[in-house]
């Protein structure tokens, strides 16, 4: 028996980090309840978005080296979100441009290598879900969203870094 005798194939590893996305989800959700904080349907695209993002980003971190994988992997894993939440062709074609624009702006605080990761995206995500730049009038919420982002995104490359060692990917 070989080191690459167990095999994966993307669409299981996608599968998974739909759960990781759901639960991710479903987290912020309770916390925002919790908060009495009433999310309407543009907010909760706003917490689609991040979450999408943060697990989109370290999964290019995780295959950053095998590139068709990842490809591979992150289309399957947006394809099965984004038909979860919205069945009409219409719906799916202005998230997917919402997604992107957005990534945009989580993509430009990644880039900078700013210590200050967590902060920097609570603050982009406050802006997108209050729908105004944010003032520190959310500060909790800043930090909720910034702190669960970047633990997810370092606990689901710590995931994927285990299946590769694991696992040939097919």
């Amino acid at each position: 028996m070989g080191f690459f005798s167990k095999k994966i194939t993307t669409d299981k590893i996608a599968e998974s980090l739909e759960g990781f996305f759901d639960s991710m989800v479903a987290g912020f959700k309770n916390s925002f309840k919790s908060k009495n904080i009433l999310i309407n349907e543009r907010q909760e695209k706003e917490i689609l978005i991040i979450s999408i993002f943060t697990i989109v980003h370290a999964t290019i971190i995780a295959f950053g080296k095998t590139p068709k994988i990842a490809t591979d992997t992150i289309a399957k894993f947006q394809f099965g979100v984004i038909n979860k939440y919205f069945k009409e062709m219409d719906e799916i074609k202005q998230f997917r441009e919402l997604l992107q624009e957005k990534s945009d702006d989580y993509s430009k605080i990644l880039n900078n290598k700013d210590k200050d990761l967590a902060t920097k995206i609570g603050q982009v995500f406050c802006s997108h879900f209050f729908g105004k730049e944010e003032d520190g009038s959310h500060l909790e919420i800043m930090m909720l969203t910034g702190g669960i982002s970047i633990t997810i995104m370092i606990e689901t490359k710590k995931f994927l870094d285990e299946v590769l060692s694991k696992y040939k990917i097919i």
